[in-house]
């Protein structure tokens, strides 16, 4: 499950930054420029359209992968960064490792929640 769980968000980054490239354009999406084809739709609804900047995209894509590096598996079964419960380090007999993948990496597999490939027992 830890490779699993690891593996699937690495390719989810992978589309995402793919997708964002792909519809980069000059770079910058404003509410002003981005024209939306539904006469119908809000201010709100282009002024969130026009959030999912690829920039803005690739940025977030960038700050995930990082995230995943800072959340190591240890080769015990547990995260080289978070901790359980109590407080204190496990070096100072405090807290204990939260066991791998920590809930860092399940919170951000979430967001994939209704990809095929999302395993339930990923849930946070």
């Amino acid at each position: 499950m830890t490779d699993a769980l690891v593996a699937f968000l690495k390719a989810r980054l992978d589309d995402d930054e793919r997708v964002a490239r792909a519809c980069a354009g000059d770079g910058t999406w404003t509410v002003e420029d981005l024209e939306v084809y539904a006469s119908d739709l809000s201010d709100d609804v282009r002024t969130q359209a026009a959030r999912q900047d690829p920039a803005r995209t690739l940025r977030e894509v960038e700050a995930k992968r990082q995230l995943l590096d800072e959340h190591p598996d240890v080769n015990d079964g547990s995260c080289g960064t978070c901790v359980d419960g109590k407080w204190g380090y496990p070096t100072h007999g405090g807290s204990s490792p939260q066991p791998y993948p920590c809930r860092t990496l399940r919170l951000l597999a979430l967001p994939y929640s209704d990809h095929p490939g999302y395993e339930k027992a990923w849930r946070p």
